[in-house]
């Protein structure tokens, strides 16, 4: 067994100390990680008093015009000309901008009525949501522990927690016979784990459904939670928020779980991922958001232990994607344009939905239910779904995803509001041909 580094043991002790369920829930190399007094620290303390000259940073720096910027081509400075040198081209902090962390929580209140009142960290900057699910799987997870999932999900789950982790998943249906969230199959799964050391991931609104959860709904979530935290068990709730906000039925809850989970529970440890990716429709820029339901004594030592992780993998996400993120939600008419995108998805959510359940094609399949997001999913009533996929690019030049062997999942977010009608009726015309 590898030796603990005396950082490793201080911070240990430190979580133990502040909260002890979330050292509970460490992995082994949750327990291991810590970021060293190297580089880092001497280049942050050089930061703050080298007076005259600094020659700790792995930077280069220009002193032909006098000014000492950052080194850079100007063929790539012409494209960003608005932005500094420093901003664009120099290192982030390894837990991301400070600016941009608390732009974000000021956003995450914005959002979400129920975290008024509540407790819960700066967020932590991620190099998007895979990379913040891939820290979180780090951190927590061993092979062999248990993984809460419906048996509908975005299939990079599986690759982050099984194949990489080795996490022994469970799963429950997604939807009741009444097409509703299977809150009951969810309170049974975790009621039925006899782990002391419980994972579980929500991702509402849903992908690849669409769905969105109701008020009532939530609450029994967080009520079976709680259930099972009451036997003595620690349990960490990862919420996949990738497409807060783009919620189109005002039947469903319009926030995250997370404002529900935070302070439900001292044994129960919720973390919030979301991110600029769809909220800021900024797929490319890699700029995602970890947050925990966690006070500022416990979060110390757990950011050291996530800035090693991050330092020992991708040493932080990019700059210039983080300063375009601040500076866009700093900008004069960023909440008219952010609006205006989403009565665009609104629109054509509406239009898909209207299509998709008309009565011509209830024949060839049902329609998940589907109240945010970006995607629609079918069932189809015979047929399989690979091979209408296959049909409907080779034949027709219509791109879809086939998920298991009776769905198919439409984007309609890359969709034009006038093009739906044809897509479906080419879906519909390829699955009674058989």
């Amino acid at each position: 067994m590898q030796a603990l580094n005396p950082l490793a043991i201080e911070l240990n002790e430190e979580l133990l100390d502040a909260a002890p369920s979330v050292f509970a829930l460490l992995s082994e190399l949750g327990k291991r990680i810590y970021l060293p007094k190297g580089i880092l620290s001497q280049t942050a303390e050089a930061n703050r008093q080298a007076f005259q000259f600094n020659a700790t940073r792995a930077i280069a720096l220009d002193f032909s015009d006098g000014t000492g910027d950052m080194m850079h081509l100007p063929v790539s400075r012409k494209l960003v000309p608005e932005l500094t040198p420093e901003s664009t081209y120099g290192y982030a902090p390894v837990l991301g901008q400070q600016a941009l962390r608390e732009v974000w929580g000021t956003h995450l209140l914005q959002e979400n009525p129920s975290l008024h009142q509540k407790t819960f960290s700066l967020p932590i900057v991620t190099s998007g949501m895979t990379h913040g699910l891939s820290l979180l799987s780090e951190l927590f997870l061993d092979s062999g522990d248990t993984l809460i999932l419906a048996d509908q999900i975005w299939g990079n789950y599986r690759l982050i927690f099984q194949t990489k982790a080795g996490a022994d998943i469970q799963t429950y249906p997604f939807f009741n016979a009444s097409n509703g969230f299977n809150t009951r199959g969810f309170h049974q799964t975790l009621a039925n784990a006899t782990d002391e050391k419980l994972c579980v991931l929500l991702n509402f609104p849903h992908n690849p459904t669409g769905y969105a959860v109701t008020r009532t709904e939530a609450q029994q979530m967080v009520d079976a939670i709680v259930a099972r935290a009451e036997t003595g068990c620690r349990i960490l709730v990862m919420i996949d928020d990738a497409y807060a906000g783009l919620w189109y039925d005002d039947t469903v809850m319009h926030e995250s779980l997370f404002g529900l989970l935070v302070g439900c529970h001292p044994d129960v440890v919720p973390v919030k991922i979301d991110g600029a990716t769809k909220e800021e429709y900024a797929w490319g820029l890699r700029v995602a958001f970890l947050t925990f339901g966690l006070d500022a004594t416990a979060m110390q030592p757990l950011e050291q232990k996530l800035s090693g992780l991050i330092r020992a993998n991708t040493s932080g996400a990019s700059q210039v994607s983080q300063t375009l993120i601040l500076k866009a939600m700093q900008a004069q008419g960023y909440a008219e344009q952010r609006q205006r995108n989403y009565e665009t998805l609104k629109a054509r959510a509406l239009k898909v939905k209207a299509v998709a359940s008309d009565e011509r094609y209830k024949r060839y399949w049902d329609v998940y239910p589907s109240h945010a997001g970006y995607f629609v999913c079918l069932r189809l009533k015979s047929g399989n779904a690979e091979t209408v996929r296959q049909r409907l690019l080779a034949e027709h030049g219509i791109g879809i995803i086939a998920l298991g062997e009776t769905a198919l999942r439409v984007a309609y977010s890359c969709l034009d509001e006038s093009d739906i009608e044809r897509v479906f009726a080419e879906i519909a015309r390829v699955v009674e041909k058989g």
